[in-house]
């Protein structure tokens, strides 16, 4: 028992030591990051040579193309550039508006000499008239895939925020009831939401901290998002402000109008199901209920006749 006794007081004692003499979890951090620090020192390197040591794409094609982007970008009208820049705040901003025309140039000549080298190649005997119909086609197909790919996103993000807008107004609402203010209603919102709700409404409240006021941060949210809904909220809100009306009142009454337009929505478009099922019905569905049905019929008729 005594040689028992004596091991686990040993023990307990070498426990004890150990426990007391071991480094914390912020000393290990601490001395983790000190080591990483000194590992970057010894491996400093020399301007040029962390320049040589990035990646083609960055040292030389990057650079390629953003100085084709600014000159198509000096060269464009500046109407076209607004409209573009317009368009690209409604889809989200994918990319500036320099970048994406750029893109779009490239793409369209591209392809408009791709389409030179196989007439060349295909029709170099042909009417000089064949020769030029396939690059016109493929250089306004290369002008027109950029801006169908921009409106598509236009539409989808149109659609998300439409679907979400109910919603955001019932949140605004309560949250405006429960005693915040409008833009701590709203930051509540951007937290709660994820995109393209939070996005839009994180930039109205970028926009009000820059010291722009509240009517013209939700004209510009309006403005983004093109959406009819949208612009009657925001002038409801800022009629509201400025008449010193009930603010949780008028966020209620606009959250029950969007709900009801929601739900009519969504009963217009069951009401249309009907007719878009007819084409798919009458073009794969019916002709194989036919050959199935009267396929057999068809068998025998034909063996009947020989």
């Amino acid at each position: 028992m005594l040689t028992i006794v004596l091991a686990l007081v040993f023990l307990a004692a070498s426990l004890g030591a150990y426990l007391a003499l071991s480094p914390s979890d912020t000393q290990l951090r601490m001395a983790a990051r000190l080591g990483s620090i000194r590992r970057r020192q010894a491996a400093a390197v020399t301007p040029a040579e962390e320049e040589l040591a990035k990646p083609f794409s960055e040292r030389v094609l990057r650079p390629f193309f953003d100085q084709i982007y600014r000159r198509v970008l000096r060269v464009t009208p500046a109407g076209m550039k607004e409209k573009v820049r317009r368009r690209l705040n409604e889809a989200g901003r994918p990319m500036d508006t320099g970048r994406f025309l750029g893109l779009k140039a490239m793409l369209a000549l591209t392809l408009g000499l791709l389409g030179t080298l196989l007439a060349v190649a295909r029709l170099g005997s042909g009417p000089p008239l064949n020769r030029f119909v396939l690059p016109a086609v493929l250089l306004a197909l290369g002008s027109f895939l950029p801006e169908f790919w921009l409106s598509s996103q236009v539409t989808k993000r149109r659609k998300a925020l439409e679907r979400a807008l109910p919603d955001v107004l019932d949140l605004l609402s309560v949250s405006v009831e429960a005693g915040l203010g409008f833009d701590g209603a709203v930051q509540k919102v951007a937290e709660k939401f994820g995109e393209p709700v939070s996005g839009e409404f994180t930039s109205y409240l970028k926009e009000v901290r820059l010291g722009k006021s509240r009517a013209d941060a939700l004209r510009n949210l309006a403005d983004r998002t093109e959406l009819t809904d949208m612009r009657t909220f925001t002038a409801a809100v800022i009629q509201a402000e400025q008449l010193g009306a009930s603010l949780a009142k008028v966020l209620r009454m606009q959250a029950d109008g969007l709900r009801v337009k929601r739900k009519q929505r969504a009963e217009e478009k069951a009401m249309k199901a009907p007719v878009k099922m007819l084409f798919p019905l009458v073009m794969f569905i019916f002709p194989t209920l036919f050959i199935v049905i009267l396929g057999p019929v068809g068998i025998h008729v034909m063996e009947a006749f020989k």
